[in-house]
Parts: structure tokens; C-alpha cells; sequence
């Protein structure tokens, strides 16, 4: 059945969903993470062991083994531009509590989303960057924010764009059609995700906290619907920035262009949720290990701010133990009655915390930009990039 709609719930299998008592739900993403969890339950219903957490330990495998090869893929990065650096960069990303928590725990799939991203990094060749750029959003549509620098890095820039583009938008429809789905309630529904607005990790999401505390009105729904799509542009204009300050065909102007549009959507996404955070703490993290250490207490603060926002958002967990705790929402809503508007209050800092640093992190890359990123003038030699050590010595 198409996952686009109301899903019911599967007997035996499904446990209690916060949203609805009825366990219904949908799917808000492209059909690559549908398609792979149908596979994994063909996979469980082959096996024949019928257990549901057998099933659950299944559905987490793929998430959690992405985590695993992002930090390796990571670590070789930082070693193709910093010979002999350590392996402290990939225990950073592996013992991390935050990517423990969402990959491990949780089971959100954006390491799998950003695996082919930090791919197409270390990859030379311009096809082969523009497919891994089209792969990661076909997993996940948020690498759509990566889409310009990728396929600028090389000289085919329109060609490599289409490449990017065509890669999820016609696998997506060649499931779609292939399946029997219907097109328009899939559209509506991934529609739906483009302007979702509330309480989350954004500069926007503060007038819903704002309204919670009902020191401002709730402003007209149409209102709300523009303010989701102001992200759109402001992509656009922090790739024009990046290439500006940075361009996009050198390893550290790429990198910094791509943390410049994290750091965009970040801020002006109408909703941020903790699992967004993936992916700029995956480019920070490059970012700290090759060309700035002295940013490591930025990376250690943007993980704290989505960490705690994390712990509170799902009232310290309790939520993530629903399958094994029939009782769960019993807790989870003593526990939120217990700290009232402090739970509010906790949202409200940790994710302001979040857009301080972020906006903090643009004005560094504003600072740091490179001028010879510009277009060359007559007599102007082009920029070169520094090894870390012989730019500390100078």
C-alpha cells in the first residue's frame, strides 16, 4: 500500500504513537526510506523469527551503519588534506551522545542522507560528485541545500546541476508509478513538509514560543505559509555568498560554502528538528579538524544546544522506550506536567543557544572569506590553499 496517507497500524508490531491513538501515521520523505523499510520487513517476514524487537533491531541496522561509515569517511577526508591526523576526528562522530541518540536510538536516518554528501567530497571526479549530491537527496530531500556548490565545483555546472536534480526526482516518480502510489497524495504530502513551521530548533520557530507563552497572537495561517518558504531564497543567496567569499572549486571553499548552507536553512527552516543537525556538525567537524581547530568549542557547543534540546523535546527520553513500556505516556505526561512552563522555557534556550551559534559561525565565514574566491581581474593570480600548519607559521 502507499505509505503516502494514513498508514494503519500493523498488529503485533506497531506500539503506541504520541500523535494519534489509533497509531496512525504517514511518511514525509521521497520513497527511497519507504521502499528500504518495505525491504526490511520482506527481509523479517523471510527470516521467519517473529519478534517485533528482532524487527525493530533490523530497521535500525542500515541508519546505524551509515553513522559508522560517515565518521570513517569523515576521518579519510581530514587525512586526504591533513596527512596523519588522528582518529580522535571519527571518535568525535562515534561517541558523540547526540549521533548515539539519533542514529542508535532514535533511528533517524540523516547520517544516511549525509553519507553520500561527505562522499562527494572526497570524490575528483565532477559525475561522479553530482550523482553522490543526487543519491543524498534522493535519500533525504535536505542535501537539496547542497545541490549549487557541488555541481558549481566543476566546469560542467548546468549539466552536473541537472544530474543532481534528475537523480531523485526521477527515481522518486519511477517508484512511484512502478508501485501504483498515487502521485497526487504523495505530492501533497512531501508538500506538506516544505512549510511545516513550530517549535524547533530555527530562528522562526521562536514566534511559537512566543505564542506558547502568549506574549504574541498566533498570526493568520497564509502569513505562517510564506514565512516556511522564506528558506528557499535565503539558500539561494548563501550559495551566492559562498561562491562569493569562498567558491566552490577548492576543498576548503566547497566545505565552507556547503556549512554555509546548513547554517542557512538552520536558521531561516520555518522547523529545524534535533536530527537536523546532522548534517552541519558533519561539515563543522571537517571543518575543525582540517582548517580551524580553534572552532572545536563550537562544534562542542552546537552538539550541546541540539543535545539538550533533544533531552527535553522528548521529555529526557522517556518517549524512545514506548516499545518495550507500555506506560510511556503516563510518565511522559506526569513528567511535563511536573515541569510545566520550564519545559517550555528549556526549548526556548536551548534552541535559541542553537541559532546564536549559528549565526555566530556565519559572521567567522564572513570574516574568513577569501578574497581571491572572487572572479579574477587582469593580473590577479589565483588562491591557493594553505596547509593548516604553514597558515598557523605565517
Amino acid at each position: 500500500m502507499s505509505p503516502y496517507g494514513v498508514l494503519p497500524p500493523a498488529p503485533g508490531l506497531s506500539f503506541a504513537y504520541i500523535y494519534s491513538p489509533t497509531s496512525e501515521s504517514t511518511i514525509g520523505y521521497l520513497p527511497f526510506w519507504p521502499i528500504l523499510l518495505g525491504g526490511i520487513y520482506k527481509l523479517y517476514a523471510l527470516i521467519g523469527i517473529q519478534d517485533q524487537y528482532f524487527y525493530y533491531f533490523l530497521l535500525k541496522q542500515p541508519v546505524i551503519l551509515a553513522d559508522v561509515l560517515l565518521g570513517y569517511l569523515i576521518l579519510r577526508y581530514v587525512r586526504a588534506n591533513r596527512p596523519g591526523a588522528s582518529n580522535v576526528f571519527m571518535a568525535y562522530w562515534l561517541l558523540s551522545p547526540y549521533t548515539v541518540i539519533i542514529s542508535g536510538v532514535w533511528g533517524m536516518f540523516d547520517s544516511l542522507a549525509m553519507l553520500p554528501v561527505v562522499a562527494a567530497l572526497i570524490t575528483t571526479k565532477e559525475t561522479y560528485r553530482s550523482s553522490l549530491g543526487g543519491v543524498a537527496i534522493w535519500v533525504k530531500s535536505i542535501p537539496l541545500i547542497y545541490a549549487i556548490p557541488l555541481a558549481f565545483s566543476g566546469p560542467h555546472r548546468m549539466r552536473n546541476l541537472a544530474v543532481s536534480l534528475a537523480i531523485p526526482a526521477l527515481g522518486s516518480l519511477a517508484i512511484i508509478a512502478l508501485t501504483g502510489w498515487p502521485i497526487l497524495t504523495a505530492l501533497v504530502t512531501l508538500k506538506s513538509t516544505v512549510t511545516k513551521g513550530g517549535q524547533s530548533l530555527s530562528a522562526l520557530g521562536l514566534f511559537f514560543y512566543l505564542i506558547q507563552f502568549n506574549i504574541v497572537s498566533a498570526w493568520p495561517p497564509v502569513v505562517m505559509s510564506l514565512l516556511g518558504y522564506v528558506w528557499v531564497p535565503a539558500e539561494l543567496v548563501s550559495a551566492f555568498l559562498g561562491y562569493r567569499w569562498y567558491g566552490f572549486t577548492t576543498a576548503r571553499g566547497l566545505v565552507q560554502s556547503l556549512i554555509l548552507g546548513s547554517l542557512t536553512f538552520m536558521i531561516f527552516k520555518a522547523q529545524v528538528n534535533e536530527q537536523y543537525a546532522v548534517y552541519l556538525l558533519a561539515l563543522v567537524l571537517i571543518d575543525v579538524a582540517v582548517w580551524n581547530p580553534d572552532r572545536k568549542w563550537l562544534y562542542v557547543s552546537i552538539t550541546a544546544a541540539a543535545l539538550a534540546f533533544l533531552l527535553v523535546n522528548n521529555v529526557f527520553l522517556v518517549r524512545f522506550t514506548a516499545a518495550s513500556n507500555p506506560g510511556w505516556i503516563v510518565t511522559e505526561i506526569a513528567w511535563s506536567n511536573a515541569m510545566g512552563q520550564a519545559r517550555t522555557a528549556g526549548l526556548l534556550i536551548s534552541s535559541m543557544s542553537f541559532v546564536a551559534l549559528n549565526i555566530f559561525y556565519v559572521y567567522l565565514l564572513y570574516c574568513g572569506r577569501d578574497r581571491g574566491a572572487l572572479p579574477l581581474r587582469a593580473g590577479v593570480k589565483p588562491a591557493v590553499d594553505i596547509a593548516p600548519d604553514v597558515r598557523e607559521a605565517r
